[in-house]
């Protein structure tokens, strides 16, 4: 008898911490990132950089602000050498890649945000766009993020 109830005790308590905490098997839960399709309307807002700080705006119209954008933003040592040190300002346009998860930025002016100095644009910076996809699904879903290197960005 004092077995069973040793056997009934652990049950409920494997119950009452799955119940609490989550289900504890192993491999009950699945999580990977996954590239998103992107349209203009998902697109156009402000966006935040969770690394750098980095603030984009992203007009209707295919234009786009950014400010606090870091050096590493533009991994392109010519530009580096005896140029900028950033953090920057920039503007330009921006539009979505044949591969729709890929978002182009088009720098038409950058400026360092110490002296204000305009510098010539560096090449076109490429994001991509992802969400965390969980199985069970997550509820909310989570953020799509436009990601870059070790940055990231969410829409604010």
């Amino acid at each position: 008898m004092r077995r069973g109830a040793r056997a009934a005790a652990w049950a409920m308590t494997v119950l009452l911490g799955a119940a609490c905490f989550g289900d504890p098997s192993p491999g009950s839960r699945f999580s990977e990132q996954r590239y998103v399709d992107l349209t203009a309307d998902t697109v156009v807002g402000v966006w935040v950089g969770h690394v750098s700080g980095a603030t984009y705006t992203f007009a209707a119209d295919g234009t786009f602000e950014a400010a606090g954008v870091p050096t590493a933003t533009f991994d392109d040592t010519p530009f580096r050498i005896g140029g900028p040190v950033g953090p920057y300002r920039c503007r330009g346009s921006w539009r979505i890649a044949e591969d729709r998860h890929l978002l182009v930025l088009d720098v038409t002016s950058i400026r360092d945000e110490r002296d204000r100095q305009p510098f010539a644009p560096p090449r076109a910076v490429t994001f991509n766009a992802t969400r965390w996809v969980s199985d069970p699904p997550d509820v909310p879903p989570q953020p799509l993020t436009l990601g870059l290197g070790a940055d990231w960005m969410t829409e604010r």
